[in-house]
């Protein structure tokens, strides 16, 4: 019913308007405004003075009267180029042409009259640039002549907010020379905060994608080509109380719109293997026959194409916009396996083994019978045999010995369109209507033949879809209401190219058959060998969809324009995100050791012998999860004085936490230490079964209605060429992207994920076949006896809820809302006409922000004790308790247009700090030590210390319309008129990275949680004084990697026992993220020709485009580093000094490692017909 109130409520007004009289004005959300003052020659004010606006693409004009002050004010004015006259009688008209108004910015222009007759017309120049004067929220304007003509890798608009400063690129959206899945477009940190704060508009609509994790979702749901972006404005801090939903940087899109002209493009943008440089990594083998061979290019075939089409239906009526863009592309990234030999398939092992089932040792270099294989991993090993692996290595080439080096396809194929209509309806009604639609299909081969598979992604299917109406009325001149109406959704997940399959020709016990889900192999990890069978992940997949109705009102008073709005917003989505749902299994336990120190072959005779260390299987739940939000806000820019505007605001925001459609709601109460639910059914001795009508509602979480946000700002004209601006203003958070970390809706017991230790095998606690229904009693952590692979998995073990093997989710009932306070001063100055030069401290403050953490973790100080004795297992606890703080030095300098050069320089000094970087972002969810999150406090994810970015336009001087050359015959003009040059270079500090290690299996504080976001512990090391961490550049090896680039002599393992031989507290005193990656510079080139043609108005292009122009190597992050103590913890029982390069077996040949690089160069060419 109350939803039901709000929708009538902005209907009802929208009925009302149609009543009212007024003069014609467009809408508020995705427009610029004018302002300004009319004087005389005297500097005297003219009241009454008439002001027209043209729209000089569409004919619409907007005409206002000055106030008693010559004041005017135009509130909203669609994104293009305006002629403003001003007129009064006994003077002069005064025209500014060529007046570009920009999204979200308000122009000032402001007009002389002379005294004379009206027919004498006095010309003000055109303005591209201007001081900020009128408006306290800090941001970067990109326009349309930007979005065209600069170099974009993957011609997505969103890649030029790495041209705002204080802006860097989340390591999910990075394009690296392995790409093996859809890249998270729009993925941006911005002044330190997490990609997901940010808020994407699209023609005045909420355009994020509320999907709950990255199974294909981009940060926004429909991305419009650049060719069809009108502009677009990023608000980095202080941004007006219009704006709202989350705390980062708000980019606001206009998409393009048609005009009174006709206006077509069709283009194509093509890359193959041969225009791509090779890159640094050129291992020595391709294929794996016994012998090296040289290395080949990995294929890479893109072709993108396109069109659009705009122009009017009635002209200075109706008008329409057509695009549509296709994009193919297929690659082949070199992958590195670290696969069995077939010394190691036949059981031909280095080391002697000891079959723990049996007790019998295997001498060393000997096979072992196959004939005491497990059942399972017989079948297995016939698989892998078919494979060309070397028989004992490759020792002559320098490469691992069990390396296998494959050429993984991986294909990406979409199509896109848009179509958009605005209609002029009368002089006091204006509507716009746009339809878009996505589809998107990748698909991830196996890297090795079914069903082994290599736990590739699979098939990624992403569908968008949006739809966006605005309707604008003007009571009168200087009053206006405007409504929007969008309604978006996403259809987006993957499956796993096993499902299906049956050629293992063996039925694992206890795993489902269920179509859609079944076939292949189960997640497998062994120890010092590459993961294989299905990835644990899929198949996974979700569909949200919005609704969101808005209304906004702005009334000119004065010297206030004040604004007043309501938008609602109503989630809902189906989600798939429970797993592993075809289950798992680890190998780790080394329990074929004999004597000395476990090595890979020891962990490779557990699989053979199937003995494996732990266990997880999850069952399939469909969550059909709920959220409305509510946001209210009042803004007042008022002209205290006329060269001092004060920028005041409140907003007021409501986000629900989630509900479930059929009421499949769960927490863990840290009161009663039992599961509360109000799903139905549901009961048992460890779970509290509640009604959603009581006093927990219906999401089991109270409900924070808190969340005020102030806006409060100032523009201060101290000269005509100096603007001095600052603000404070504080934002809430009503979404993340974590996965089901933080989702009731996802938990036990509708939802259950079972993670099984296993006890160490012997000869006696063997379980029966088939296995008991129950391994882990009740109470306890220990499993009654020990199942081997081939017996499969429990019945019962995920349809009777079991509080020892089920990692419940935990979100504090009286959680509040993330939010961040920021704060901004800096000074502006006109260096010349359309040259700004911007200097600014900026910073900000997150608090409450949420990270994940064992809600239930083992405290080390008190016996490895559980805070909660009577709950036996691991809670993921989502806990808004983190924070952040961010300082910077940015500066700014623009020039738009002189001498035919466009020019804009981002250069940031800052230092971001907090304890919880994002979830799924590749970064640090969570804590090292759930009791201590304060140790944690340290450089971000997201610390960029110093940045430059650059970007420039540049149309050479030769040819028709050019300053040389301008009369010149037609030949001269085809080969040297015509021509322009953009480049982007950016250089950047490297990525910071973490330190961490495995303890001993005694000194563990979590045993069941295994994710970073869901909680896993983030254990590091110690810390050697003023050590390095890293040894740079100079630990290069030709063709293989930067071997070695973090320096582990700069880390020592905590001891394990004390002199007591109690376990000791497995926390090292390191800091989080001490490392960072090699700097970052790279050039995009882009050269440009236009060719005139015989046709009026038809143009073609011809672009080259260079990425990485000079071909530089730029690392990626550095493979896991995952040191260990040893598996018994006898060797290091002694003390704290053993550094990890001097542990035997105890440091993965990879850790490490820089083993991927961003992309080499890159050289595309396009073509574009343009009419």
């Amino acid at each position: 019913m109350q939803k039901n109130r709000r929708i009538a409520v902005l209907f009802g007004i929208g009925l009302l308007i149609f009543l009212i009289s007024g003069r014609t004005l467009f809408a508020q959300y995705d427009n610029g405004s004018l302002v300004g003052t009319i004087k005389d020659a005297s500097g005297a004010a003219i009241p009454g003075a008439s002001v027209n606006v043209l729209n000089t693409a569409t004919g619409i004009q907007n005409a206002v009267t000055t106030n008693g002050s010559g004041d005017y004010d135009v509130p909203s004015l669609r994104v293009g180029t305006y002629k403003i006259t001003a007129s009064a009688q006994g003077f002069a008209s005064a025209v500014a042409d060529n007046i570009q108004i920009s999204v979200g910015n308000r122009q000032r222009i402001d007009l002389t009259l002379q005294a004379g007759a009206t027919q004498t017309t006095v010309e003000v120049n055109g303005v591209a640039l201007q001081l900020e004067t009128e408006q306290s929220q800090r941001g970067q304007t990109i326009t349309n002549y930007q979005s065209e003509a600069l170099p974009l890798v993957t011609r997505n608009y969103s890649d030029l907010l790495g041209l705002v400063t204080g802006s860097r690129q989340a390591p999910t959206a990075a394009t690296t020379s392995s790409i093996n899945s859809l890249v998270r477009q729009g993925s941006y940190n911005v002044n330190g905060q997490r990609s997901m704060f940010n808020n994407f508009l699209l023609d005045g609509m909420d355009n994020n994608a509320y999907g709950e994790s990255n199974q294909g979702f981009d940060n926004q749901i429909i991305a419009v080509p650049p060719d069809s972006v009108a502009q677009f404005n990023v608000v980095t801090n202080n941004e007006s109380a219009e704006y709202g939903r989350s705390s980062g940087a708000t980019i606001n899109v206009a998409s393009a719109s048609g005009t009174n002209s006709y206006h077509a493009t069709l283009y194509e943008f093509l890359r193959n293997t041969d225009l791509n440089a090779d890159g640094f990594f050129k291992p020595n083998v391709v294929s794996n026959t016994g012998t090296a061979t040289a290395f080949q290019k990995p294929a890479f075939n893109r072709n993108q194409f396109g069109m659009n089409f705009g122009g009017p239906i009635l002209k200075d009526k109706l008008f329409f916009f057509l695009d549509y863009e296709g994009f193919r592309q297929t690659l082949t990234p070199l992958s590195v396996l670290t696969l069995p030999t077939k010394d190691e398939l036949e059981g031909n092992l280095v080391v002697p083994v000891k079959d723990p089932r049996s007790g019998i040792v295997y001498p060393a270099n000997s096979p072992i019978p196959t004939t005491v294989f497990d059942p399972l991993s017989l079948k297995i090993v016939d698989k892998f045999a078919s494979l060309a692996l070397p028989q004992s290595g490759l020792a002559s080439s320098g490469l691992n010995s069990n390396d296998y080096a494959v050429q993984v396809p991986f294909s990406d194929n979409s199509d896109k369109g848009d179509l958009r209509l605005d209609y002029q309806q009368d002089a006091k009604n204006s509507w716009f209507l746009r339809v878009s639609d996505r589809k998107e299909t990748g698909v991830n081969y196996q890297a090795i033949p079914l069903p082994l598979d290599g736990q590739t992604n699979g098939t990624i299917r992403v569908l968008d879809q949006q739809v966006a109406l605005g309707y604008t009325h003007l009571f009168d001149a200087n009053k206006i209401i405007d409504a929007r109406l969008g309604l978006s959704r996403t259809k987006a997940g993957k499956w796993s190219l096993s499902i299906g399959n049956n050629e293992l020709g063996y039925t694992i016990p206890g795993l489902p058959q269920i179509a859609g889900i079944s076939g292949g192999l189960p997640s497998i990890g062994i120890t010092n060998f590459t993961s294989f069978g299905r990835q644990s992940t899929n198949p996974q997949w979700q569909d949200p969809a919005l609704l969101d109705p808005k209304v906004n009102f702005t009334w000119v008073k004065g010297a206030h324009t004040l604004k007043f709005g309501y938008e609602y917003e109503h989630v809902w989505m189906a989600v798939n995100d429970n797993n592993p749902l075809y289950g798992g299994w680890t190998y780790g336990g080394a329990y074929s050791l004999d004597t000395g120190t476990a090595v890979a072959d020891n962990y490779w005779a557990d699989f053979l012998f199937g003995t494996t260390s732990a266990y997880q299987l999850a069952n399939y739940f469909v969550a059909h999860l709920r959220q409305d939000m509510d946001n209210v806000y009042a803004q007042d820019d008022w002209k205290v004085l006329p060269n001092l505007t004060l920028n005041l605001g409140v907003r007021w925001e409501y986000g629900s936490p989630y509900s479930e459609q059929h009421n499949y709601i769960s927490n863990f109460d840290p009161d009663t230490q039992t599961v509360l639910t109000i799903t139905p059914g549901a009961s048992g001795t460890d779970i509290t079964p509640v009604s959603k009508g009581g006093v927990y509602g219906k999401t089991l979480v109270n409900p924070d209605r808190n969340d005020f946000a102030p806006r409060v700002g100032f523009a201060w004209a101290a000269t005509q060429k100096t603007a001095v601006r600052g603000g404070f203003g504080m934002s809430y958070v009503h979404y993340t992207r974590a996965g089901s970390g933080d989702i009731l809706g996802i938990n036990a017991p509708q939802a259950q994920f079972a993670a099984v230790t296993q006890v160490t095998p012997t000869t006696t606690n063997q379980c029966s076949s088939p296995l008991p229904s129950q391994i882990v009693p009740v109470g306890s952590t220990t499993p009654s006896c020990y199942a081997t692979a081939s017996q499969g998995f429990p019945s019962g073990l995920v349809t009777t809820f079991n509080p020892s093997t089920d990692n419940i989710t935990w979100v504090p009932k009286n959680t509040r809302d993330s939010y961040v306070e920021d704060y901004f001063f800096s000074v502006q100055q006109q260096l010349a006409k359309n040259t700004i030069l911007d200097i600014a401290y900026v910073g900000n403050h997150g608090l409450k922000l949420q990270g994940f953490l064992n809600g239930n973790q083992k405290n080390p100080s008190n016996g490895f004790a559980r805070p909660f004795g009577n709950w036996p297992s691991d809670i993921t606890e989502a806990l808004n308790e983190f924070w952040s703080n961010y300082n910077a030095l940015q500066v700014r300098y623009e020039q738009r247009f002189n001498g035919g050069l466009t020019l804009l320089n981002s250069f940031s000094w800052e230092h971001s700090l907090d304890n919880a970087s994002a979830s799924l972002e590749g970064n640090t969810p969570s804590p090292q030590d759930g009791n201590n999150i304060k140790a944690d406090y340290s450089q971000s994810d997201y610390n960029l210390p110093i940045a430059n970015t650059t970007s420039l336009i540049y149309e050479m001087p030769f040819g028709h319309g050019r300053r040389w050359l301008n009369n010149s015959n037609g030949a001269v003009n085809a080969v040297l008129g015509g021509w322009q040059v953009s480049l982007i270079n950016m250089a950047q500090a490297g990525t910071p990275f973490n330190i961490t290690y495995t303890p001993n299996s005694k000194q563990q504080v979590s045993q069941q949680i295994s994710a970073t976001y869901r909680g896993a512990n983030e254990y590091r090391p110690n810390m050697v004084p003023h050590a390095r961490v890293t040894q740079g550049r100079s630990s290069r090896a030709a063709n293989t990697g930067y071997i070695n680039y973090v320096n582990y002599n700069a880390f020592v393992l905590p001891p394990i026992k004390d002199a007591a031989g109690d376990y000791l507290s497995p926390f090292g005193d390191a800091p989080r993220n001490p490392g960072r990656t090699p700097a970052f510079y790279e050039s995009d080139l882009a050269l440009n020709k236009k060719f005139d043609t015989p046709i009026d108005g038809l143009k073609v292009e011809f672009r080259s485009e260079f990425y990485n122009l000079f071909n530089h190597t730029n690392p990626y992050l550095p493979s896991t580093i995952s040191g260990t103590q040893g598996t018994t913890g006898e060797t290091l029982s002694t003390g704290a000094t053993v550094p990890l390069s001097a542990i035997t077996g105890g440091v993965p040949t990879s850790g490490g490692q820089i083993s991927s690089t961003f992309e080499p160069r890159i050289i595309q060419f396009g073509l574009k017909v343009i009419y």
